[in-house]
């Protein structure tokens, strides 16, 4: 494997190099066309989003993988059985989110979707445009999903962007329906991944 491919765990000095990634994959989703709408300063916008999301949650179990030449990122979590996915409720997600309450209404209700088993969760995953369609995604999820599976957990994610669902599925992931909050709201599909019990440990 090329060693600029390897996957390795990003050091939180490196959180504004993450969020630069994630802003610039997440250019044209759904979700981050309907909550940032100003084109003009949206990758900026994101950029700040992704960093100060980044940063909340040093402090609790989160994971930041990336490709060792920071070409794509991951960020995920284990969410115990019965526990929301954002360590004290959604209220306390950074002032970026919070200050925009129609995002803040909409991720609580993402939030009711959630299973009610412990899971790993899959909450962001980017590559920088220029990498796409080289099997780099692929390569940073599957090592996720060997993970998962060696502790026998699924994974619970949800996407805003169909165009994405082809890759979860080639990936082994069930897609749910598409779910619709409103007519003013962008749809989203919940997506999960059982675990994979023959993986040697």
């Amino acid at each position: 494997m090329r060693d600029d491919l390897l996957v390795e765990r990003v050091d939180p000095s490196e959180l504004d190099v993450v969020a630069r990634v994630l802003a610039e994959a997440y250019a044209e989703d759904p979700i981050h066309l309907w909550a940032m709408p100003k084109a003009a300063t949206r990758l900026e916008d994101a950029t700040v989003f992704f960093t100060l999301f980044l940063r909340w949650m040093r402090p609790y179990s989160w994971d930041v993988f990336a490709t060792a030449d920071r070409s794509a990122v991951l960020v995920t979590w284990l969410v115990r059985q019965g526990k929301g996915g954002y360590p004290n409720g959604v209220r306390y997600m950074p002032e970026l989110l919070r200050t925009k309450s129609h995002v803040n209404d909409y991720v609580q209700w993402i939030e009711t979707f959630r299973p009610k088993v412990d899971h790993q969760y899959l909450e962001f995953i980017g590559c920088l445009p220029a990498q796409r369609s080289k099997g780099i995604g692929s390569l940073l999820l599957g090592s996720l999903l060997t993970e998962a599976d060696r502790e026998g957990l699924p994974v619970w994610a949800w996407s805003s962007n169909p165009r994405n669902l082809p890759f979860y599925r080639r990936l082994g992931f069930e897609i749910g329906a598409e779910l619709c909050r409103d007519n003013d709201t962008p749809p989203v599909t919940i997506i999960w991944r059982p675990p994979v019990l023959s993986v040697p440990p």
